[in-house]
């Protein structure tokens, strides 16, 4: 764990409660690195990116996967909730992330997250369907993804 800013020395425009909510966030964005965060899920989309990036990957004619897709992707896991269930990530040939949440062969929903940040999902929740796409915007989660993903 890195050094508390509570230790450091404070400046004279340096307010308890300022750093108080300063060492909360490094908290919680170390918390978002670890077992309890998204700690895997990120290697996994470090693993899938460095294995994707080149044309060709899958042996046949794949888009590699591009850094704005990477980047995407790595924003939209960051922005999950803590304790949130991680995703199985992979890539399209499309060159496109993949985030896909599964239970069982009627309970599962698959997220390919472009360049743009627009996310393109299909789900299948018992006898419904839903498909469609939602927009991200960087450090939140869609409200409508987390509806989705709790629907698994």
């Amino acid at each position: 764990m890195t050094t508390s800013m509570i230790d450091e020395p404070m400046e004279a425009t340096d307010s308890y409660a300022d750093r108080i909510d300063l060492h909360s966030a490094q908290l919680r964005e170390e918390l978002q690195d670890t077992v309890l965060g998204h700690h895997e899920a990120l290697n996994d989309l470090f693993d899938v990116y460095h294995d994707c990036r080149e044309s060709g990957w899958d042996g046949y004619c794949a888009a590699p996967v591009s850094k704005e897709s990477f980047l995407a992707a790595y924003n939209l896991i960051r922005s999950l909730p803590l304790g949130f269930s991680r995703p199985t990530i992979g890539a399209e040939p499309d060159g496109q992330i993949t985030l896909e949440w599964y239970r069982n062969p009627n309970r599962v929903l698959s997220v390919s997250v472009d360049p743009r940040g627009v996310l393109h999902f299909a789900g299948l929740f018992g006898a419904d369907k839903q498909s469609g796409r939602i927009t991200i915007f960087p450090d939140e989660t869609p409200d409508e993804l987390i509806h989705l993903v709790r629907k698994i």
